[in-house]
């Protein structure tokens, strides 16, 4: 009895284990930017990202421009796929806000994923939130799943924005003590579509 009492208590100290390895390498890269694979093209001899979808549509931002209107941005656009009930994504919209709103090349939009289920499928996202980006051209170049930290995202923008940044703004500055987020009626990168206001 005592022997098999011990193979019991032994069989769920290895699951515990495997679960608890499992989860860790599953979380490990959250928040952190995912680049989408570069190919090599025969025809041109450059590199090109992939950029196929799930249901073998592009995965550009004129797609998200389908769907969604998006605000102007003379270098990278991210936008976010959110739920309604999901605190991450509150969390992880106000870094993206806070960061369009001090980086002039930076558009931001976050997007209810529940409302546009193409969208979601067409770039395969499987949890929320989920920031997509893309540069200056429409291009996808990455994806972020969970809500990255302000040094994850500024990671993560760094190679986008480049030689497009804006004078004077940078986005691995903190926002000081006195900085406020810009007030509804103040034209701002910004947009958000049925998850909230501008944060």
């Amino acid at each position: 009895m005592s022997q098999d009492l011990l193979l019991r208590a032994g069989a769920i100290v290895v699951l515990l284990a495997v679960a608890s390895v499992g989860w860790w390498l599953a979380t490990r890269r959250r928040g952190e930017l995912r680049p989408i694979p570069a190919v090599r093209s025969a025809t041109r001899g450059s590199n090109e990202r992939r950029g196929r979808g799930t249901n073998g549509g592009e995965q550009t931002l004129a797609r998200v421009r389908e769907v969604v209107a998006l605000p102007p941005g003379t270098g990278a656009t991210v936008v976010q796929v959110s739920s309604e009930y999901c605190s991450p994504c509150r969390r992880s919209a106000g870094l993206w806000s806070e960061l369009a709103a001090s980086e002039p090349a930076l558009a931001f939009v976050e997007v209810d994923g529940g409302d546009h289920i193409d969208l979601t499928r067409r770039f395969a996202v499987l949890s929320t939130p989920t920031s997509l980006l893309f540069d200056s051209s429409g291009v996808f170049v990455g994806r972020i799943g969970g809500a990255p930290t302000r040094a994850q995202a500024a990671r993560a923008l760094q190679g986008l924005l480049g030689e497009n940044s804006g004078e004077g703004a940078s986005v691995n500055a903190r926002p000081s003590a006195g900085t406020t987020r810009p007030s509804a009626g103040t034209t701002s990168p910004i947009a958000t579509d049925q998850i909230g206001a501008p944060r």
